[in-house]
Parts: structure tokens; sequence; C-alpha cells
């Protein structure tokens, strides 16, 4: 047996989660997104891993259903195709959101850090009048930035849990930034909090646990729902597509309309 048909045999027996979690297991080996776009580049025999997971899983489900009749073989491939391809899009949509995240907070921390230094130098004529606020605002803007960022972390871990099998969709170098982006947000928070209270500042409210939980919610369905889309649209499922955007859509909508 060559060692494409050996592939092929291991691959049938996958469902479409772990087919999946393979592929995420062999690209994380390149280290970061970039490595595994220049290695592919650089392979002659290099084939789309969203073709080759959707054969996989229509495979796989075939041989599974053997002497099952034809319609629910049919039935059963369309499912797994659709499965796979949806955790594809899903791992391309975390990476892309994340990234994105990662890279509105490096300019945030800049930013924070620089005020901050600012806020706690007196100059030599004196406090502005409106110094106590400009303190608070920027204290309560830094928690905000924080708990958004551990929202979407939170939300990402559930959508790795419900979808992945709890592997990790981002990329080795990229979890190190987040880590690495999470430790200084919140350095930055203390720094902000013990800051204002120096100043005597009055203490933030604190957030319900409910709203916290929320916001995860929200982040969990910004991920999962524009990965169904595509994968629909893949299918050439449009009208199903377009259910589910409208659905997502009106979520959000509802959602900013009650703040």
């Amino acid at each position: 047996m060559t060692t494409e048909r050996r592939i092929a045999a291991v691959e049938a027996s996958l469902t479409p989660t772990e087919l999946v979690v393979a592929w995420l297991t062999e690209a994380h080996a390149h280290g970061g997104v970039d490595a595994m776009v220049r290695a592919s580049l650089a392979n002659e025999t290099y084939v789309p891993p969203i073709n080759r997971l959707g054969h996989a899983a229509a495979d796989g489900a075939r041989a599974r259903m053997k002497g099952k009749p034809r319609d629910e073989i049919d039935r059963a491939s369309d499912q797994a195709v659709r499965e796979v391809l949806f955790r594809f899009h899903l791992v391309m949509r975390i990476i892309t959101v994340c990234r994105d995240i990662l890279d509105r907070e490096l300019l945030l921390t800049a930013l924070f850090s620089t005020r901050i230094a600012l806020l706690a130098r007196e100059p030599e004529d004196g406090w502005d009048p409106d110094h106590l606020k400009e303190v608070e605002q920027l204290r309560d803007l830094i928690s905000l930035s924080l708990r958004g960022l551990r929202a979407i972390g939170a939300a990402r871990e559930e959508v790795e849990r419900r979808y992945l099998g709890g592997h990790p969709a981002l990329f080795p170098d990229d979890a190190a930034r987040w880590v690495g982006q999470l430790t200084t947000s919140e350095t930055l928070e203390t720094t902000a909090t013990r800051l204002a209270e120096l100043e005597g500042v009055r203490t933030s409210l604190l957030q319900p646990p409910e709203a916290f939980a929320a916001r995860v919610a929200g982040y969990v369905a910004d991920l999962v729902e524009p990965a169904k889309v595509v994968a629909l649209e893949d299918l050439d499922e449009g009208h199903q597509a377009l259910g589910i955007a409208t659905s997502w859509l009106r979520g959000k909508l509802e959602v900013s309309d009650g703040h």
C-alpha cells in the first residue's frame, strides 16, 4: 500500500472533527500561519486542505455507511462534508478575528501606556481641572478593553471545546502573542487602577457575571455563524446560508438596540 493510500485509509476512519484536528496538528507543526503558507507554496504537490478534508469526510462517511441504502449514504456523505467545511472555516475565522484583535490591542497598549505616563506626571503649572475625570475615563477604558479580550478568549475556548474537541485553533506563535497581550493588558489595568486610587478617583462599578456571559455568547455567535454561512456557500446552499446570516445579524442588532 502506498503512503497516499495509507493516509487516505486513516482519514476515512476519522470523524469530521478528528479530520480537522489532524489537519490542525499537522499545520501547527510549522509554528505559524506565515511559515505554513511559505511551506505550502514551496510544495509542488500541495493540495488545498479544504479540498482534502472535504474528500476525506465524504469517503469516510461512505465507508462507515457501507451496505446502507444509497440515499442514506448520500445524506451521510453530504452531512460529513458540511461538518468538515464548517470546522475548517471556523478555524480560519478564529485565526483571522484573533489576529485582528491582537493587532488592535497592540495599538491600544501603546496609547494607554503613553496616556498613563502623562497622567501620572504632574505638570509644573498644576493639574488640569479635568484631570480626575481623565484618570477615571482612562482606567475604565483599559478595564473595558481587558474585559473584551477576556471575553473573546473565553468564547474561542468554548468554540474549540464544542467543535474542535478542545484542540486550539490558534497557531503556536499567535497563541503565545495572545498570552503575552493578556498579561500586558492586565498589568496596564493594575497600573491604571492604582493611579486612580492614588488620585482619589471613585471606584469603578463591577459588571455582573451575567453581563460577561452575555458578551461571551455574543462572541461565540460572531465566530460560529459566519463560518456556517461560508461553508454553506461553498456547497451552493445559498438560501440556508442567507437564513443563518440574517438571524445572526438580527441578533446583533437586537443586542445593540438593547444597550
